[in-house]
């Protein structure tokens, strides 16, 4: 019924969607910094060439881009809101009157095209790879970055962060995993053949393969049950996270949930590496990174670690430190032996393949009439015994490196770059959570995730390039101004 109040919600008129838009609004950056053009070359194999017409693939992206841009938790309420919003109409290409895409239709197409596999040409390298489309979208996202000369790769910062998965913690059964071989266990054990035949010291012997129990979930098995502090027990996702200095996200590699930050650095650096290999300088890492075998990984590569000093291990209490601990044992670097703090030396009697440690023990007799003895040793060792990585000297470099000026500079932009994407990624962009199930599915909506969050980067430092000259002559206007009434104050003041 028409009153007059809601008469004109009747009326015709023409509408042009461009004068809708402000010039200040983030689509329209978007849309003024972002070529997405080489969608329609990526998606091309993926579409046959009879048949009736199909929905435009940019149209489809830039759905999924709008549903993390403005972190809205379902692509339903996104295509809801699209009818409605002009902005969104504007950026997708569809007038006042065409509709938008169904649900059904989005859904078909994310599930049966987007997540196939495709040979690529990597924009940077020139490397042919294949992977899903959603990663090659990443890529060419993070070219244009880098053509436009917004990433600084020099000095780069990684770090984790774990996602909840869709998954019911109550619907879980425990099964028998046994532990992964290190990817860098062949190179330790080369070492370690080395050292012994060089000292003679005897191997120990290998134990059998670590089996642990873990809860699986029945709903998500590839998600890992983590467990973290004080938090609850829950299922997650850990995404391993790779950024510059200016804060753009330059990989993501997922693994389940219960997985150490130790365990997933190398599949991610080594992407990285792969792609800005000649360009960095320096990685830095939180303390969960601060590993022999990390540390030696990236000083072998002439890359210089930047790791956070660490507190030492135990209990916090007045027996504990009262205790001769490791660090009040000195060790001799010409003779690879320790010495004790009453004087006696401790010898390496072995080394395992399998961890890397190097055991030095003292001897008994040593041990039986010292008057330190008490707070050395237990009641029931006779002996005491001091451990050693074979890869410690790299550690030790790390620490060199920590109390220089360059490691206090840089590591100071780990929070201003890494964390600040985790803060943003999680309060803005979604990244609490997810909806789907599986580890392919939730690589690739990381992949969504953080091409959003660069596109977001490259419009806003755009759209700061493209103002800066115009706020210049604003700032230097305002300056003349402000110099000139200074000076007709102090003429009068004088006259």
């Amino acid at each position: 019924m028409i009153t007059k109040t809601n008469q004109k919600a009747y009326e015709m008129s023409m509408i042009i969607l461009e004068t809708y838009v402000p010039e200040n609004h983030l689509l329209r950056r978007v849309d003024q910094s972002i070529d997405f053009r080489f969608i329609y070359e990526l998606v091309e194999p993926l579409y046959s060439k009879i048949g009736r017409p199909s929905i435009d693939p940019i149209q489809l992206f830039k759905l999924l881009f709008i549903n993390h841009l403005y972190g809205y938790n379902s692509m339903r309420r996104t295509i809801e809101e699209t009818k409605v919003n002009l902005a969104y109409r504007w950026f997708i290409g569809l007038g006042v009157e065409e509709s938008v895409p169904h649900f059904s239709d989005f859904s078909k197409n994310y599930t049966r095209k987007f997540s196939q596999l495709i040979d690529v040409i990597h924009p940077i390298t020139g490397v042919i790879e294949t992977k899903s489309v959603f990663a090659a979208v990443f890529d060419r996202i993070l070219a244009q970055a880098y053509e436009k000369d917004f990433i600084r790769a020099a000095h780069i910062y990684m770090d984790s962060t774990h996602i909840k998965a869709n998954a019911n913690k109550r619907k879980a059964e425990e099964v028998f995993i046994v532990e992964e071989r290190k990817s860098y266990q062949d190179a330790l054990n080369q070492e370690c053949d080395v050292y012994s035949d060089e000292t003679g010291i005897k191997r120990a012997k290998e134990g059998k393969p670590k089996v642990n129990r873990v809860k699986q979930s029945t709903i998500d098995p590839e998600s890992g049950n983590f467990h973290k502090g004080e938090h609850e027990k829950q299922f997650a996702y850990l995404a391993q996270t790779v950024c510059d200095q200016n804060g753009f996200i330059l990989g993501v590699k997922v693994n389940a949930g219960n997985y150490h930050d130790s365990r997933t650095f190398y599949p991610a650096f080594d992407e990285i590496h792969q792609v800005f290999g000649k360009l960095i300088r320096s990685v830095g890492v939180d303390a969960g990174y601060k590993m022999p075998h990390i540390a030696r990984e990236l000083i072998e590569r002439q890359i210089t670690p930047l790791m956070p000093y660490t507190r030492p291990k135990g209990k916090k209490n007045n027996e504990e430190e009262l205790r001769i601990v490791k660090k009040k044992f000195m060790y001799d670097v010409s003779a690879d032996v320790y010495h004790c703090p009453n004087g006696k030396i401790l010898t390496p009697r072995s080394i395992s393949k399998e961890s890397g440690y190097i055991t030095y023990r003292s001897t008994t007799k040593d041990c039986k009439k010292c008057p330190l003895r008490e707070s050395c040793l237990s009641q029931s060792s006779a002996t005491k015994t001091v451990q050693r990585h074979l890869w410690q000297p790299y550690l030790d470099e790390v620490e060199l490196i920590r109390h220089t000026q360059y490691h206090s500079h840089y590591y100071a932009l780990r929070k201003q770059t890494i964390e600040r994407n985790f803060g943003d990624g999680k309060e803005q962009f979604g990244l609490r959570y997810t909806r789907y199930r599986g580890l392919k599915k939730v690589q690739d909506y990381m992949y969504l995730l953080f091409a959003s969050m660069n596109i977001k980067k490259i419009a806003l430092r755009q759209a700061k390039l493209t103002l800066q000259p115009h706020v210049l002559s604003l700032y230097n206007h305002l300056i003349h101004s402000l110099f000139q009434r200074k000076t007709e104050l102090k003429f009068q003041f004088n006259f």
